[in-house]
């Protein structure tokens, strides 16, 4: 049976704790991707280059000389880059040409740097970085990484990607530049491509209030699955992240428990979210994001009507479709993508450094699995003996049935987190980095999430369904 036995382990769990109470909140860039243009030169293309323009949506000028644009295809791994330089002052914009094609008839204004990326015209992936490391990885993240751009049918973006471009349209971030939910889709529109340079005038930002004379709005695809970041139907007890404006204060927030330590609150720092009129558990808020648990009384409905209340002011109502499950696996770069974020059953973060062996057992963390049994109660801190998933729960792992131990709440965590423990075939074929799936009833979490197998067939002993590894030793309340 596993076993918490040793404060080492207590202190990695509370750690994994941080990681999923205080999920990944993608603050507001000083310099962003302004534009984005890859039908250059291509058939029916007025200008005959593709090119990339960033914008100064701060107040202080920033120093771009170690700075680069990076790209891959939407749903690549190895990344192009094009060096930057000079200095971008508050409200400017700055242009970086790339590849040219054999079509188009106009010339691009005159660029700020220079470089010869071959953008898609319809769908990739663009990343604004602060050094001149190449990046690697479907969806590399990181404090060098500045802004982030996803479009078409990009398999990661900030929130969900800009809409598929053409050779005639670009991704035009809105407000002249100024727009920043941290959401790619509400960011930018698909318009005629128009770039501009440092030479083309000023913009300044005004600071967001923290509540817009309208009031606070929902984008209206601005829901999603905070572990995977997709949209579609919300289940009793997921965990999700709201996008818009004004919904919270201008400073981050993030989780409260009352004074027992039972409950996490429903009110944080002024802000409120409702569905179908029931206030729901917050586990942060921000002007532009929130992230909250799914009430479980929406169980057996068909949709849900969603809105926020910020210092007394109600947003608008956004429906969205309700199903039984809609599982995502939690990451441990918080992309929805990549590494799981797991444990390995001797307490150690799974990865390619410390990989499971086959035959031992592995915890996933997760999200979107429903209601469970006894039922969940909205915002709780899980205690005792958890409960679990109402609907059967099976796992492949490289595509191999692996033995489910257990797959219920995750003690200690809010009701809505989910842990799943699992044995790792031993007839695994393949070492490294191996894809993981977790089908909830007939919902499946997101694809390319995968764990770190080493060499070789190590069993430690089994954990039984009914005595999951937690049971000798609490760890202190959120």
């Amino acid at each position: 049976m596993l076993n918490v036995g040793d404060g080492k382990a207590s202190a990695r769990f509370a750690a994994l704790f941080i990681l999923l109470a205080c999920l990944p909140f993608r603050a507001a860039a000083q310099v962003v991707i302004s534009q984005i243009y890859g039908g250059g030169g291509n058939s029916g293309a007025l200008y005959r280059n593709d090119f990339i323009e960033l914008f100064n949506r701060g107040t202080a000028p920033v120093d771009m000389s170690e700075w680069t644009v990076q790209y891959a295809s939407a749903t690549g791994t190895s990344w192009d880059r094009t060096n930057l330089g000079g200095v971008i002052e508050p409200g400017r914009y700055y242009l970086v040409e790339e590849a040219q094609g054999n079509g188009g008839t106009i010339s691009l204004p005159t660029w700020d740097a220079s470089g010869g990326i071959n953008l898609s015209a319809t769908a990739g992936k663009l990343a604004l970085v602060k050094n001149a490391s190449v990046l690697s990885g479907a969806a590399p993240s990181g404090s060098h990484i500045a802004d982030f751009v996803g479009y078409g049918n990009a398999n990661y973006a900030k929130g969900n990607p800009v809409s598929t471009l053409s050779n005639t349209t670009a991704a035009l971030r809105r407000s002249n530049g100024c727009a920043d939910t941290s959401n790619n889709s509400a960011d930018f529109s698909v318009v005629s491509p128009a770039p501009r340079n440092r030479g083309s005038g000023t913009n300044l930002c005004s600071p967001l209030p923290p509540a817009p004379p309208t009031g606070p709005q929902i984008t209206e695809t601005g829901v999603v699955n905070a572990a995977s970041y997709a949209g579609g139907p919300v289940a009793p007890g997921e965990i999700v992240t709201v996008f818009g404006t004004g919904i919270g204060p201008t400073a981050l927030a993030t989780l409260e428990v009352t004074p027992d330590k039972l409950w996490v609150t429903k009110t944080l720092a002024g802000t409120r979210v409702l569905f179908d009129g029931v206030p729901s558990a917050m586990i942060y808020t921000s002007t532009g994001q929130l992230s909250t648990v799914v009430p479980y009384s929406v169980a057996g409905r068909v949709r849900t009507e969603v809105s926020v209340e910020y210092n007394g002011r109600l947003s608008n109502a956004v429906i969205v479709p309700v199903a039984s499950a809609a599982p995502a696996l939690f990451t441990s770069n918080s992309s929805g993508r990549g590494q799981a974020a797991a444990l390995n059953q001797d307490y150690t973060f799974n990865g390619p450094v410390t990989p499971s062996g086959k035959g031992s057992v592995i915890t996933f963390y997760a999200t979107g699995g429903g209601q469970t049994a006894p039922g969940g109660e909205d915002g709780r801190v899980v205690t005792g003996n958890p409960p679990k998933l109402e609907q059967p729960v099976r796992v492949e792992i490289g595509g191999l049935d692996a033995e489910v131990q257990y797959a219920g709440a995750a003690p200690y965590l809010v009701s809505g987190v989910l842990q799943i423990n699992v044995v790792i075939p031993k007839a695994l074929a393949s070492d490294g980095a191996v894809p993981v799936r977790v089908i909830i009833g007939n919902a499946s979490t997101q694809p390319e999430v995968t764990i770190s197998i080493g060499p070789g067939s190590t069993s430690q002993g089994s954990s039984s369904g009914a005595r999951p590894y937690w049971r000798r030793r609490r760890i202190s309340g959120p």
